[in-house]
């Protein structure tokens, strides 16, 4: 399962998901710790288990390509910061 992810309070415009994601479903966030996201995905039951599988820290920057969220699981980030 791929899951598109963008941070919200990241410096995107509507025109670079656009290009990135085409048309596939993108999951809109606010920038939070990864082992939440993890959570709030559906990833992981908890938050205190996505810490355990080693998703701690904040969410990646710029585009990730195939972050492996879990075995199953690759999220495709955006979160730009220029």
């Amino acid at each position: 399962m791929i899951e598109n992810v963008i941070v919200k309070d990241s410096k995107w415009i509507e025109s670079d998901f656009e290009y990135i994601f085409g048309n596939e479903e993108v999951h809109f966030t606010e920038a939070k710790c990864l082992s939440v996201l993890m959570k709030e995905l559906g990833i992981y039951a908890s938050s205190s288990k996505a810490r355990q599988a080693g998703r701690v820290g904040d969410i990646p920057k710029g585009y990730t390509d195939e972050f492996k969220a879990s075995k199953k699981v690759r999220l495709w980030i955006w979160n730009p910061t220029e």
